[in-house]
């Protein structure tokens, strides 16, 4: 299960809390940019693996087609570095047992965000730890990648080169997302906002890479191959966030009643949770999230997965146009910058009411 970008990092060294916490981040965060390569230096580079200057070579193809999407790329993905270990960065989620209430935490700049990172895994398990023992339980995730919001020329890292090409153009798509819209406080407005961009714009993208293919009469099968896997991660990404917005709806349901006690609802709740997640499971049984009932692991993908059916919905009332598209998901952050308290999701509602 992919990860999306962790945007909190760019808090992370700029925010009040411990200075060795910061320092640490920073020093991570440093390296990573400090260490960046060119990437035609690095496809040119004799001694680099023949799969990785394939990889890379996707990720600069995938980086024009955001531009061509009408995304902010910048210079950002023109640049590697190898961090020389299988996981980015760790983030840590909690909530309450009997509740989805999320430990929120404030860094500047990104606003109010619901997860914390961590480049130390040590150092995540134990602020999971602290927290669960301030009666939270918590989720803790590796992640692959990050954005710092345009603000930095963002490098594509090797843990990203880890994936599948239909994954690495996913990803380089999902963070150009975020350097080109970004409401404030809206974490998991965001972050699905840039899970549907990336998807649907991989399946785009092969899709552009097949038909020049067979126009050029070349052997097409490893792009078909590719665009199979995007199209099937699309499909896979869309059922999960309906599974995630089932459970949760169902749970609120139990957490809200008002005739049990806290006890019972977490009693209750497993029941209830594997009801729910069970038509999930069927479908997708080697899946290894979601075998068990965590408040803090099912709002973790809630944040990536809210009304992925909604974006869609704009997008094919759009007429399949990202510009259009694009240009309603700004009037969306527009409406909410003149009204913090208003709710981008409702917004995001309405709209593709109003045009059905």
């Amino acid at each position: 299960m992919r990860r999306g970008g962790l945007v909190a990092l760019l808090g992370v060294c700029l925010s009040a809390c411990s200075p060795g916490y910061v320092l640490q981040a920073a020093y991570h965060q440093s390296k990573i940019l400090l260490g960046r390569r060119q990437i035609e230096q690095v496809i040119l580079d004799p001694d680099t693996p023949r799969e990785e200057r394939e990889k890379l070579k996707v990720v600069l193809q995938a980086r024009v087609f955001a531009s061509e999407l009408g995304l902010t790329t910048g210079r950002s993905f023109t640049s590697y570095t190898d961090v020389g270990k299988d996981t980015l960065a760790w983030v840590v989620v909690a909530s309450r047992k009997d509740s989805f209430a999320l430990h929120q935490w404030w860094f500047p700049i990104v606003g109010t965000v619901p997860y914390k990172g961590f480049f130390d895994e040590s150092a995540a398990n134990a602020e999971g730890m602290r927290l669960e023992s301030l009666g939270y339980e918590s989720s803790i995730r590796g992640t692959e990648a990050f954005s710092t919001l345009g603000w930095f020329n963002d490098p594509v890292l090797s843990t990203t080169l880890k994936n599948p090409p239909s994954r690495i153009a996913n990803t380089v798509i999902h963070e150009s997302v975020h350097a080109t819209v970004w409401i404030q406080g809206n974490v998991a407005f965001n972050e699905s906002l840039a899970n549907f961009v990336g998807m649907q714009g991989a399946v785009e993208f092969f899709t552009k890479q097949r038909d020049d293919c067979v126009a050029a009469q070349a052997a097409c099968q490893p792009i078909e191959e590719r665009l199979r896997a995007a199209t099937r991660d699309k499909s896979f990404q869309l059922d999960f966030g309906d599974a995630v917005t089932d459970v949760i709806a169902k749970l609120e349901t139990l957490y809200g009643r008002s005739d049990l006690s806290s006890e019972q609802k977490i009693a209750l709740r497993q029941e209830v949770f594997a009801g729910a997640i069970g038509p999930f499971r069927r479908k997708y049984p080697d899946v290894s999230v979601l075998r068990e009932v965590n408040n803090a692991e099912i709002v973790q993908y809630r944040l990536y997965l809210t009304q992925l059916r909604g974006f869609e919905r704009l997008f094919l009332q759009s007429g399949s146009s990202w510009s259009t598209f694009l240009g309603a998901i700004r009037g969306i952050r527009d409406a909410v910058e003149k009204d913090p308290s208003t709710d981008p999701f409702k917004l995001l509602e309405d709209s593709t009411k109003k045009s059905s």
